[in-house]
């Protein structure tokens, strides 16, 4: 096929010095026709038979010409044609590959299955812990992750709660170490986690870890489960804390009542009031003081719980208490933004991550047609797994930023989102 390809290469290029040549030649003949033709009519020596010969050689030149020139056409289609060939049978052996990628996906996940169906479940501690961040997309996440078949996700819930609005976190949240403070007694753990097989890989996800008291949480997590590994997603803070504004709307309404965030009619006016006050209180990243920022946070939290629309995105502080325990061999940090707009390559990586086989693949994750969001398209049965409306309140496109709001939070933010950065040197494609 390559040698082909050769050949008709170098045609092409004799094909083309040969014409170029034949014109060169043909011109500077029909000139000296042309002034012989006129020495000729002023001296009256030019005879008829001269001109039908210059007229005859010309017109032989130009039929040579045009030979050549459909000898170049041909060259070129040949080339197309190799070409074409070529992309043909790369795609040819794409799809190979990808049809014995299925078959060996289809043999393995199969196997797992019936290997798991002999086993009896008993109580096991997470293998998958997600810390956080609140609405930045850590439903969508563990969902996406749901379907392999070596993980084990979602607790049995008590019949009270399963009318309850927010029943899809309620049912992979632990709230383990936000909550309770005898980290020793394991089997409330347990009674908050699935019952799995030995071997899988229980999951649970409880985004109040990042960002809430008590301050030895990380500490509590790594005493506890010291071999688990680690999820956080980090998306933009500014779009964050408007998702959590109409996140605690909905909270307080389906369980106490609006209470006291009903005294603000929109974000605008919420962040008139608490702006200033986390400004004054929390103020710029200062890595002198940064134990001191984080315990001034958790007392704010205490007093008032609204103030962590705020300070939860103030992720460097966070990952300060953290990173004693955590590094990037035991937490893998996921941009949230790319988990939204491209989720499938991210779920190939959580699974290198935890050394699990790669059965979930990025081609699995395509757009919901009738919401555009990225679900789980099952692989077997062509099925859509959707995310429940629940998920759906900030990223639909009623909910906005006026540009003073977006303004006044990233300046907010800006000294805290460089130190992160360094922190991680990493950025990430924050408005």
């Amino acid at each position: 096929m390559l040698s082909f390809a050769k050949r008709s290469l170098v045609l092409l290029l004799v094909s083309t010095l040969a014409l170029l040549f034949l014109l060169n030649y043909g011109l500077r003949h029909n000139i000296i026709a042309r002034d012989q033709m006129s020495y000729g009519t002023e001296s009256g020596q030019v005879s008829s038979r001269s001109f039908q010969s210059s007229t005859a050689e010309s017109s032989d030149l130009v039929s040579a010409s045009a030979e050549s020139s459909d000898l170049v056409s041909a060259s070129a289609e040949s080339f197309d044609l190799v070409s074409a060939s070529a992309e043909s049978s790369d795609l040819v052996s794409a799809s190979a590959q990808s049809s014995d990628r299925d078959v060996e996906r289809q043999k393995l996940w199969l196997e797992i299955e019936n290997s798991y169906q002999t086993q009896s479940k008993d109580h096991y501690l997470p293998k998958i812990i997600g810390i956080g961040t609140e609405k930045c997309g850590t439903f969508a996440l563990f969902n996406f992750l749901r379907p392999h078949p070596m993980i084990r996700m979602g607790r049995k819930l008590p019949e009270k709660l399963l009318n309850d609005d927010f029943v899809e976190d309620l049912e992979i949240e632990a709230h383990f170490f936000d909550a309770q403070r005898n980290m020793s007694n394991l089997k409330a753990y347990y009674d908050k986690l699935p019952m799995a097989e030995e071997g899988a890989f229980v999951a649970e996800k409880s985004p109040a870890y990042f960002s809430f008291p008590p301050y030895f949480l990380p500490l509590a997590v790594r005493k506890v489960v010291p071999h688990t590994k680690l999820l956080l997603v980090l998306c933009d803070p500014v779009k964050r804390a408007l998702s959590d504004f109409h996140q605690e709307w909905a909270l307080l309404q389906v369980h106490r009542g609006p209470g006291k965030l009903a005294t603000y009619k929109n974000f605008t006016s919420f962040l008139d009031v608490y702006l200033p006050k986390m400004t004054q209180e929390i103020g710029e990243w200062d890595e002198t003081s940064t134990k001191y920022q984080i315990l001034n946070v958790f007392r704010q939290h205490g007093r008032d719980y609204l103030t962590t629309i705020l300070t939860t995105g103030l992720y460097a502080l966070h990952l300060k208490r953290w990173f004693p325990y955590y590094d990037q061999s035991n937490l893998m940090i996921i941009d949230g933004g790319k988990l939204l707009s491209d989720p499938g390559p991210i779920i190939e990586e959580i699974q290198d991550f935890y050394d699990l086989p790669k059965l979930l693949l990025k081609e699995d994750y395509v757009r919901d047609p009738d919401t555009n969001y990225f679900c789980f398209k099952d692989w077997k049965t062509g099925e859509l797994r959707r995310l429940p409306k629940s998920k759906q309140r900030t990223r639909n496109g009623k909910a906005k930023l006026t540009d003073e709001e977006t303004v006044r939070l990233k300046s907010f933010y800006k000294t805290h989102n460089e130190a992160l950065f360094k922190m991680l040197n990493r950025t990430f494609n924050w408005v």
